[in-house]
């Protein structure tokens, strides 16, 4: 199809849009009751799925890539800890306890706090670590009260088997440590060795690689001498009914205040940290960032009434403009009702979805008073509403139009579940405001107009003024119908548009353009993927002190995966073992390996066990069941169990193992990169394995790992498919090339001065700020549709001309829009978190570079590139009554 062809059919288009608009306004005008009406008793069928509301605090769910290779990951690790455990000869697992753990929900935890010294100085001192050991026994009889009653450690403490009071084993450690320091003999203990990062006491092995971090080690042995991070922690395991999990948290706050007066006695910092802390955080964030829409409602109101007050009264319309906050807001009702009722969860990225459709969704309303302002006020209401909305409903349909596929787009093209629902829920709400505007706004300017000769809405408030003249009240012919235009709207049609299209201010506007276009490309150049667990938390929250800590030390030392052998090899032959040897000899010998000593691998053990019984031949008697449920129930073996699943009905001395793990550590990896790199040499060496079916799983945060590798090419995939997308849709609604291409023109200038911005104000790439560039997109469509379509439309018969015309007429109700979005977004700063902040500027940036192209760069392009006089649109399709 020729470009001329597509272009008559989207004229023909655009003349359906506006036939069929110029009915709808005609109906409306004719009934606004049935619209009006029928608007508020839709939004209050739809209040009702406001209960159903869930929130997604899941970071895996939330921040996991649907394509990345941990999430695969994950789910087959989640597949081999549901595999049952297999029975071997004379082994039986507790029944009954299991029973119990099914038919009674369980909250299990591990609470943690971090030591360090305030100077991050050497830990490991027989004074510190014995007074550690005694605070250690302390909090155990820390209470707490919770609605009357009074909570122990024993509460919730995980016990074990047949206790009835908690044990302080997980921290005993300590205690051997500070007997190991206290004198430099007893350093040479062979019953004590604390070496990293496995301890040994009496030669039975205890794994402190994850309770001591940033570690100083000598000798082959790696004894530790050295020490500036040292963990505290207990496991919980309680009842999950609403009040413990209430007294729970009144718990871990009595244990916070217990470890902040310990600070002061001591000079050490006390950390906390738990499994649940970071969905603490999220729900945190949503808890600060919601209640913020009351205030921007407020301010949206105050401002669209003062913008939209004159004190002629029938251009006045502030009521009408304070009502067209109302229909955004029940738009958002209905958006959250439909969506909550049919399953969709709320998360924090979503958070910033009511600020964004309650700062541009009264931009329809600019556009359809600014028509109302330009219809010819000697025609009936029915008439002249109809003209308003063949005149701004095709301007308002495309950029709805294209701020829904812009969003919709992004929920297919963004891999990241938050990112996505952030998106889809957007793209609903920019539908729903859309149908709100042409129905129950449209409804309440009909009943404004029925009343313009008194003040519209307000007329109440016009009661005691006089009328100045008889031209408020009729306008007796065209020259008149021009003067009495607003005079904002003359200021931009007989001022500043001939300003802008002065030779010199061109030349000077141009000068500035390039500047931007070399700051934007630096900017776009020097962006950074950069994707840390510190933004997804709140400036001011004290988790950001242990993600500092975590990032320097606890994710740098002893990272330990564990790896899954999903097919084993047949274990009596001497070359499967010496090839499951081999890939972990391959992994102790990669570049951040601790080594051999931090291996834990029960087959290495099974073999010494073995070796105990020398008449047993690995041939025959490798899988005999009985030596193999011997090892497992034995004392020092039996951490090895859970890591080992056997197959079911399997004959005895045949191979019954179904699957295992082992594990290695790592440590020095104290850069994403450095983890990143070494994530990917990882799974390099076992894929060549593949006989074995592995995979690695169990490494903390490893999400962000993954994206640091796939955000970029993922970015630039979604944002140059949303342009494209954005570009082809304008086609059907500005169907002159010449239109198209200003607009695409500007779409991508705006849309690479967003990303040039957001780096040089301190964003980083990464999946928020990726959805936040796809957001901008759709933004900037509609700055450059409103002065594309309006000169397209204009009557006039010069370039020149026809730009005054546009900014006449679209000029102040694109600046209400911008202004609008910008004053609605003036308390976003106020909220402390990164996912908000990369949000404000965002919607800061499109809006002022946006407004530059809208009101300046872009008219004077148009004027420079169409010179020549054409015929009015309206003139070669005129349209009869």
């Amino acid at each position: 199809m020729s470009v001329k062809s597509l272009s008559a059919y989207g004229r023909a288009f655009e003349e359906l849009f506006a036939k069929g608009f110029y009915s709808h306004g005609k109906l409306v005008g004719t009934y606004p009751g049935y619209f009006l009406i029928g608007s508020l008793v839709f939004s209050g069928i739809c209040l009702t799925g406001i209960p159903y509301l869930k929130i997604n605090l899941d970071l895996y769910k939330l921040f996991v890539p649907l394509d990345a290779p941990v999430r695969a990951e994950f789910e087959r690790s989640l597949a081999f800890n549901a595999m049952p455990l297999g029975e071997l000869l004379n082994e039986h697992p507790p029944k009954n306890k299991l029973k119990r753990q099914v038919a009674v929900p369980i909250h299990s935890d591990i609470i943690r706090f971090y030591v360090v010294h305030k100077n991050y100085e050497n830990l490991l001192q027989s004074e510190t670590l014995g007074k550690l050991y005694r605070y250690t026994n302390e909090i155990l009889r820390v209470t707490a009260q919770y609605e009357g009653r009074m909570y122990h450690f024993e509460s919730f403490c995980k016990k074990e088997p047949n206790e009835q009071n908690c044990s302080n084993t997980l921290n005993v450690w300590l205690k051997h440590a500070d007997i190991l320091f206290r004198d430099g003999k007893t350093k040479n203990n062979p019953n004590l060795q604390l070496s990293y990062p496995v301890m040994y006491l009496f030669n039975r092995p205890k794994d402190i690689g994850n309770v001591v971090y940033g570690v100083n080690v000598t000798g082959e042995k790696h004894e530790i001498f050295g020490a500036r991070v040292l963990t505290l922690h207990w496991f919980v395991e309680f009842p999950s009914t609403a009040e413990l999990e209430g007294a729970y948290l009144a718990y871990r706050e009595a244990m916070t205040e217990f470890w902040k007066v310990k600070s002061l006695e001591s000079g050490l910092d006390f950390i906390p940290h738990n499994e649940r802390a970071m969905d603490d955080e999220m729900r945190l964030i949503i808890e600060t960032a919601v209640p913020f829409a009351i205030p921007v409602s407020i301010q949206l109101m105050l401002f669209v009434v003062l913008s939209n007050y004159s004190s002629d009264r029938t251009k006045s319309k502030p009521m009408e403009a304070y009502l067209a906050v109302i229909s955004v807001i029940l738009s958002l009702v209905c958006t959250f009702g439909i969506l909550f009722r049919l399953g969709m969860a709320f998360n924090p990225v979503s958070s910033t979805m009511p600020f964004l459709i309650l700062a541009v969704g009264v931009d329809d309303a600019f556009l359809m008073l600014g028509a109302w302002r330009a219809s010819d006020r000697r025609f009936p209401v029915e008439k002249r509403m109809a003209l308003t909305m063949s005149d701004a409903g095709v301007s308002i349909t495309v950029t709805s139009i294209t701020n829904f596929g812009c969003f919709a787009l992004g929920y297919f093209l963004c891999s990241t579940p938050a990112v996505a629902d952030f998106c889809i829920l957007t793209a609903c709400g920019v539908m729903l405001d859309y149908i709100y505007q042409i129905t129950f706004f449209a409804a309440v300017m009909v009943y404004g107009g029925r009343k313009e000769a008194e003040g519209g809405l307000i007329s109440c408030c016009y009661r005691n003024i006089p009328l100045n003249n008889e031209t408020e009240l009729q306008v007796t012919d065209s020259k008149t119908d021009v003067n009495t235009k607003p005079y904002i709207h003359r200021l931009f049609g007989d001022v500043y548009a001939p300003f802008i299209l002065r030779s010199d201010v061109m030349i000077v506007s141009w000068i500035a353009f390039a500047a931007y276009a070399i700051l934007a490309i630096y900017g776009c150049s020097s962006i950074i993927v950069d994707i840390s667990p510190k933004k997804y938390i709140r400036d001011n929250s004290p988790i950001q002190t242990f993600v500092h800590l975590a990032d320097k030390y606890i994710w740098a030392d002893n990272v330990m995966p564990k790896f899954y052998v999903m097919n084993p090899p047949d274990l009596r032959d001497a070359g499967a073992r010496a090839r499951l040897n081999e890939l972990i000899y391959r992994l102790e010998h990669t570049k951040y390996s601790i080594g051999r000593v931090s291996t834990n691998f029960w087959l290495w053990e099974y073999q010494r066990f073995l070796n105990d019984f020398p008449d047993v031949e690995y041939e025959s008697g490798f899988y005999d069941q009985k030596y193999l449920s011997d090892f497992f129930s034995q004392f020092d073996y039996q951490q090895y169990r859970p890591h080992v699943k056997m197959k079911a009905n399997s004959t005895n001395g045949e191979p019954c193992i179904a699957a295992f793990t082992f594990q290695t550590s790592f440590y020095g990896l104290d850069s994403w990169d450095k983890r990143q790199a070494e994530l990917f040499h990882w799974r390099k060496i076992i894929s060549e394995y593949e006989d074995f079916d592995m995979f690695l799983a169990d490494i903390f945060s490893p999400f962000l790992i993954d994206q640091r590798k796939s955000i970029a090419p993922s970015s630039m995939q979604s944002i140059g498919s949303a342009i494209a997308v954005m570009a082809i849709i304008s086609i059907f609604f500005l169907p002159d090339k010449q239109s198209v291409f200003f607009m695409t023109w500007s779409l991508l200038s705006i849309s690479m001065g967003v990303c040039g911005g957001l780096s040089i104000w301190g964003s980083d790439l990464d999946s928020v700020s990726m959805g936040c560039i796809v957001m901008a997109i759709g933004l900037a469509v509609d700055f450059s549709v409103h002065i594309c379509y309006r000169y397209h439309r204009s009557e006039e018969l010069t370039a020149h001309e026809k730009v005054r015309d546009t900014l006449s007429v679209v000029g102040w109700p694109i600046v209400q829009a911008g202004g609008s979005t910008l004053i609605g977004m003036a308390t976003l700063p106020f909220i402390p978190a990164y996912l908000v902040r990369v949000f404000f500027q965002t919607v800061v940036l499109v809006n002022v570079i946006g407004l530059s192209h809208a009101l300046i760069w872009l008219p004077q392009l148009i004027s420079a590139l169409d010179p020549c006089e054409r015929i009015p649109l309206r003139s070669r399709h005129p349209r009869s009554e």
